[in-house]
């Protein structure tokens, strides 16, 4: 997925998309706390309510005002006004407060991204059938459910803390599942281009190590810190004490200069190979399973790597990660080539100073 700098609409695109099976999704994944969000009262109060779960979430602060009816967006066919648009940030905090951060300290151009990624999610939304609108409604009910049960796990599987939360945030159940069926019904339009007799093709023009994925330990010997020559001696040492019998991941943790795999025994499973640097992905889709090979130098230093196993994914198994790829391009293809000609005007509110706040 490509990033981008702010949390603009499509992001939240991306995780509706994610939720309905466009790509993969950790179900059991928390909201996150922002690190910027505070509330307005001092210090101690904020230190007596510490053990309060609600403080986690306090209420978005927009970074500007505006009238509710204040055409904000004006387009073909329509506006997006002042209500509309504090609502949809308001839910769009409340499904991922660590955006709502992103959201207070919005600037100007942020906040001008904000309004055009939610103008394009009404504009395709208007073009969803009954039977989309359907399915969406449907998902955003599921969906509701699903961020209610990751609350509940914060707030001590607590009810009227859940109710209190919605209250302080200024949203409702009905509010939240409506945006969400919005923007459903934006994905289910953009869905509706691609077959997968497209993904398909997609996924015979990738290369091998494209659909590849390997379970791998290594020990990284550095050369940060030490010359190559003695960082290829270790190397050495290493491979001919593991190729003896001694226990992988033992040293792995013992010697290992990579943080990332270090506690777990120097091991990557089931990782795309292709986001590795090339000599270590070289190593990883072309070494015995099984063999220790020889030290792998790279710009880090020196890899000893044993490939656990090696795996070739299926079309069914990357069709639905292809679509969460195609569904972003069709959106970028969508703001690239309509959406800014279906724009005419743009009104909006000035974004308060630091002082103001």
């Amino acid at each position: 997925m490509k990033k981008r700098s702010v949390a603009i609409l499509s992001s939240a695109v991306l995780v509706m998309a994610l939720m309905a099976g466009c790509g993969k999704a950790d179900n059991n994944a928390q909201p996150q706390t922002p690190t910027n969000q505070t509330e307005g009262s001092g210090q101690g109060n904020q230190a007596a309510d510490a053990n309060d779960p609600l403080v986690k979430f306090p209420k978005l602060t927009l970074p500007f005002t505006v009238e509710p009816n204040a055409a904000l967006v004006e387009y073909q066919g329509g506006t997006m006004n002042g209500k509309e648009f504090e609502e949809f940030l308001r839910v769009i905090n409340f499904m991922n407060p660590q955006q709502g951060g992103m959201i207070e300290a919005a600037d100007e151009n942020a906040l001008k991204a904000f309004a055009r990624e939610y103008t394009a999610t009404k504009i395709l939304a208007a073009r969803a059938d009954e039977t989309m609108k359907k399915d969406s409604k449907e998902l955003a009910e599921k969906t509701f459910e699903k961020i209610k049960t990751q609350y509940m796990g914060l707030l001590d599987k607590d009810e009227a803390k859940f109710t209190k939360l919605m209250e302080g945030q200024s949203v409702s159940k009905e509010l939240v599942v409506n945006q969400m069926a919005l923007i459903n019904d934006s994905i289910n339009v953009l869905k509706k281009g691609i077959s997968d007799d497209e993904l398909k093709k997609e996924y015979d023009t990738m290369d091998k190590a494209s659909r590849t994925t390997a379970s791998v330990r290594h020990i990284l010997i550095s050369t940060e810190k030490r010359k190559p020559e003695e960082a290829l001696k270790l190397a050495n040492d290493l491979e001919a004490r593991l190729k003896k019998g001694e226990d992988f991941a033992k040293l792995a943790k013992e010697f290992t200069d990579d943080p990332g795999s270090k506690e777990n025994g120097g091991l990557y499973a089931d990782a795309d190979v292709t986001q590795w640097v090339p000599e270590f992905k070289d190593a990883a889709l072309k070494q015995e399973v099984g063999v220790v090979g020889p030290p792998v130098k790279t710009d880090y230093g020196y890899h000893i790597i044993k490939v656990e196993n090696r795996k070739e994914k299926t079309f069914d198994e990357m069709k639905e990660s292809l679509r969460a790829n195609a569904l972003e391009k069709a959106y970028d293809a969508f703001g690239k080539n309509e959406l800014d000609k279906l724009i005419t005007k743009y009104n909006l509110p000035k974004v308060n100073t630091p002082a103001a706040k």
